[in-house]
């Protein structure tokens, strides 16, 4: 009897290991949502716990691009290809305390979701010394259309598309996304806290959310 129980629970977890792997990987994303908005009430608890018996208070003062200080949202967990954040109630980009490029506001509410954006597609700019070229990031790597273009040659810095909401300031400020050289581009993937900052999305160049 119990050789059965033990092979019908295999077989329900290989029909759904199937299912998630087919529907890329929604049944896990929602598992993981649910859990995350399940958890959250303990998750606060834990860090105020943690900051009342704290010998060492560390303060984290945030100021992008303004004197003004930005709201600062809360990181409740990460995954492979994303953040779980709270009180994420509007779409746009993510930045970290150093005004660097964390990912793209996918799911907004209580317990929103950002996806890294290195694990997103999206159109970039690249800056080398002499010329501006308009390309394309997916999968840890860069397409550049134009064929007058020699990628063999090319080295340049690698910034998000000056076409997208924010693209421009963030470029104006020096914040690029990685270097290409030779024909490979090198990430320059970001370290994030805790806490991260929301910059909303305007105009019709938004980023589909």
């Amino acid at each position: 009897m119990r050789i059965n129980y033990i092979s019908l629970m295999f077989v329900i977890l290989l029909t759904v290991f199937f299912l998630d792997v087919f529907t890329d990987n929604s049944i896990s994303r929602t598992i993981h949502s649910v859990f995350s908005m399940a958890a959250s009430p303990l998750f606060s608890a834990k860090i105020f716990l943690e900051d009342y018996f704290e010998k060492k208070i560390t303060v984290q003062h945030i100021r992008i691009f303004a004197d003004e200080k930005p709201d600062e949202l809360l990181i409740l967990s990460e995954d492979l290809k994303g953040y779980y954040v709270r009180n994420l109630n509007k779409p746009g980009i993510v930045l970290n305390e150093k005004g660097q490029l964390v990912g793209f506001v996918e799911k907004t509410g209580n317990v929103g979701y950002v996806s890294k954006w290195w694990e997103s597609e999206f159109p970039v700019t690249l800056v080398a010394t002499d010329v501006t070229v308009t390309g394309y990031y997916k999968s840890y790597r860069i397409t550049i259309p134009d064929p007058n273009v020699s990628l063999e040659k090319l080295q340049a810095k690698v910034y998000m598309s000056e076409y997208l909401p924010y693209g421009k300031l963030l470029k104006n400020y020096g914040m690029h996304l990685g270097y290409y050289k030779n024909g490979i581009f090198k990430l320059n993937i970001p370290k994030v806290s805790k806490k991260v900052i929301l910059l909303e999305g305007y105009g019709n160049g938004d980023r589909k959310m």
